[in-house]
């Protein structure tokens, strides 16, 4: 059985903020960093067996914690942070 960690989210949030956020899923899989915009696209690239991790752990969990780690990678979600829209 392959270990998995789950590392609480730690990204605090801005109060009364005007940037627009993006989600990015960053993927670490040996010496690559890869950045994804959902994690349905990230499972379009790579298989469960190949992240050690299955689609759906990753979706119900990765938004909750930020941060996923297996023996195989580690699976991150951030936000782009955007400059201040002027109106």
């Amino acid at each position: 059985m392959e270990k998995i960690i789950f590392v609480p989210n730690i990204i605090e949030t801005m109060e009364g903020k005007k940037k627009q956020e993006r989600k990015v899923v960053h993927l670490q899989i040996g010496d690559k960093h890869l950045y994804y915009g959902s994690i349905s696209r990230l499972f379009d690239d790579f298989t469960e067996d190949e992240l050690g991790i299955s689609y759906y752990k990753t979706k119900n969990n990765l938004a909750k914690l930020g941060t996923i780690k297996t023996e195989k990678c580690v699976i991150r979600q951030g936000f782009l942070i955007t400059k201040e829209k002027k109106m």
